[in-house]
C-alpha cells in the first residue's frame, strides 16, 4: 500500500487512543495517509482497521518506542509502504509519580526510555530520510511538565523537560545544518486522556492526594480531539511552540520570572 505521490503522509506513534488517534482521525480527515504505531496491537488493529473502513490510507506498525530497533521498523516500514513522510509525530508516553528519593530507578528508566529516549530514536530514523526527500515536519508532544516543575512527578518531568530541550536544540541544528525541516513541540495541559489510570494506589498520602488530582484534572482536560486540532493548526502555522492551554504559558513564564529572580521553588498543594 503506498500513498498517492501527491497525498501528504504521516506517522504518528501513541497512536491507538489518547491524543494519537485523534490526531490520526484528524488527519484522515484531510487528507493524509497514515502509519500508525503503538504498543497495544489490539489497539491498534482496531484504530488502523477503524480508518481504512472510512477510506483512509492507513497501515499499522505494532512498535515498542522505547526500543531503538522497533522505531528504526517503524521508518523503514513507514517509507517502504507510504512511500515518503511529511510529518512525524512523536507522541507516545507514559506517566509515573512518587517520591523522586523512594521510586525505584526502574520506574525512572521505563519512563525515560518511552517518553525521551523514544524520541531521540526517532529522530535518528527519521530526520535522515525526511531531509533527503527535500521537506518534512516534526512534532513532539511534550506536556506542561516540560516547563515548569512540580512534586512527585519527577520520571515524567524529567524526560518531558528532556523532550523540550531536545526539541529546541533540534530545530536550532537544522537551521545550522540548512536542512528544510519544521519542528514543533507541543506542551499541553490537561487532556481527556487515560495516562493516570494506572496511577499507584499504594501510594504515601500527599503522593496519592497528587494521584487522585491528577486523575481527575485529566478526566476534566481539554478533549484529545480539541488538541488535536491545536497542533495541526500549529505545524500549519509552522509554529515551534505549541501551547493548547493557557495555563501552560502562565507557568513558563513565572518559572522564568522566578529563576531570573532567584526566587526558591514553591509549590501550592
Amino acid at each position: 500500500m503506498a500513498a498517492n505521490p501527491r497525498q501528504q503522509a504521516a506517522v504518528i506513534t501513541g497512536a491507538a487512543g489518547g491524543i494519537g488517534h485523534a490526531l490520526a482521525q484528524a488527519l484522515a480527515a484531510r487528507g493524509y495517509a497514515l502509519a500508525l504505531a503503538d504498543v497495544d496491537a489490539g489497539a491498534l488493529e482496531a484504530a488502523r482497521a477503524a480508518l481504512a473502513a472510512q477510506g483512509a490510507t492507513v497501515i499499522a506498525v505494532h512498535t515498542d518506542v522505547s526500543d531503538a530497533g522497533q522505531i528504526e521498523h517503524l521508518c523503514e516500514q513507514s517509507f517502504l509502504r507510504l512511500g515518503h513522510v511529511d510529518l512525524l509525530v512523536n507522541n507516545a508516553g507514559v506517566l509515573a509519580t512518587g517520591r523522586c528519593w523512594e521510586l525505584e530507578p526502574e520506574v525512572f528508566e521505563r519512563v525515560m526510555r518511552i517518553n525521551l529516549w523514544s524520541v531521540l530514536h526517532a529522530l535518528r530514523s527519521f530526520v535522515p530520510r525526511m531531509a533527503a526527500q527535500g521537506a518534512g515536519h516534526i512534532v513532539n508532544v511534550a506536556s506542561m511538565a516540560g516547563l515548569a516543575v512540580g512534586p512527585w512527578l519527577a520520571p515524567y518531568t524529567l524526560s518531558k523537560q528532556g523532550v523540550v530541550a531536545l526539541s529546541e536544540g533540534l530545530l536550532l541544528e537544522l537551521q545550522a545544518a540548512g536542512l528544510p525541516l519544521g519542528v514543533s513541540v507541543v506542551c499541553p495541559g490537561p487532556v481527556a486522556t487515560g495516562i493516570a489510570s494506572g496511577l499507584d494506589g499504594a501510594a504515601p498520602r500527599e503522593v496519592d492526594q497528587m494521584n487522585g488530582a491528577l486523575r481527575s484534572g485529566i478526566a476534566a482536560g481539554m478533549t484529545p480531539d480539541a488538541v488535536a486540532q491545536r497542533i495541526l493548526d500549529g505545524v500549519s502555522a509552522r509554529q515551534f511552540w505549541i501551547l493548547p492551554h493557557e495555563q501552560a504559558a502562565q507557568a513558563a513564564l513565572a518559572r522564568a520570572q522566578g529563576i531570573a529572580a532567584g526566587s526558591l521553588p514553591a509549590f501550592a498543594f
